[in-house]
């Protein structure tokens, strides 16, 4: 089974979602929360609310010393309670950090992954998740197919689960769920355009049609 997740922090879309969509959690980073939210606290407050109980919640670190990354996990895990993690970027600091965040029993995300290697040394830390950025490894001329594939291989001796992210179409969202990615957090405009197909639309319309020859605007029950 394949987790899906929002990579947004528009509360009001992602509910909207959440009301025809199984979604498994919401994700953020710093660049998303600047863009969205003038009131920050309130925007907390209402993640909180509505990611609760098994959906998960991934809010990025914004420190970048070791100590001061485990603190800000302590005070957000403190908040956001246990379906909590952590967001760290892959560096020597951000490794340090995840190592002590484990330890802690805190859920870690390393994020910020481009190559095979960094998810090795993310997974032998024991991380939860470890998030490659899909879009941007096609846009420096890899090819994301072959590397999640990598990725996934490497996986599979760790408890470590991959958290696909960074999508811009349907054909990388399509092929990191061929390839096992555990989950998958994407924006809320192209989860909507992926139930979305046109023929769809076009099939829709034309039972419509069908049936107001035959029957007008009575419905099918009424023929109970």
């Amino acid at each position: 089974m394949t987790k899906i997740l929002i990579d947004s922090a528009n509360i009001e879309k992602a509910k909207e979602l959440m009301s025809y969509y199984d979604i498994s959690g919401i994700t953020t980073n710093p660049s998303i929360l600047a863009k969205g939210a003038k009131n920050l606290s309130e925007k907390l407050k209402e993640i909180k609310e509505v990611f609760k109980e098994d959906l998960e919640i991934h809010i990025q670190t914004t420190e970048k010393s070791c100590e001061k990354i485990v603190l800000e996990a302590e005070k957000l895990k403190k908040y956001f309670g246990d379906n909590f993690f952590i967001k760290i970027p892959i560096n020597k600091e951000g490794l340090k950090a995840a190592k002590e965040c484990k330890s802690k029993n805190i859920k870690v995300t390393m994020t910020a992954i481009f190559t095979p290697l960094q998810v090795l040394a993310a997974s032998k830390l024991g991380v939860d998740y470890v998030a490659p950025y899909v879009n941007r490894i096609d846009n420096i001329g890899g090819d994301s197919t072959k590397i999640l594939e990598e990725m996934q291989k490497i996986v599979s001796n760790y408890d470590t689960k991959i958290l696909a992210a960074s999508f811009k179409n349907q054909n990388q969202i399509k092929d990191a769920v061929l390839v096992g990615a555990y989950a998958l957090t994407i924006s809320p405009e192209l989860i909507e355009e992926s139930i979305w197909h046109p023929y769809t639309d076009k099939s829709i319309a034309q039972f419509e049609e069908d049936w107001q020859k035959t029957f007008g605007d009575s419905k099918v029950v009424e023929y109970l």
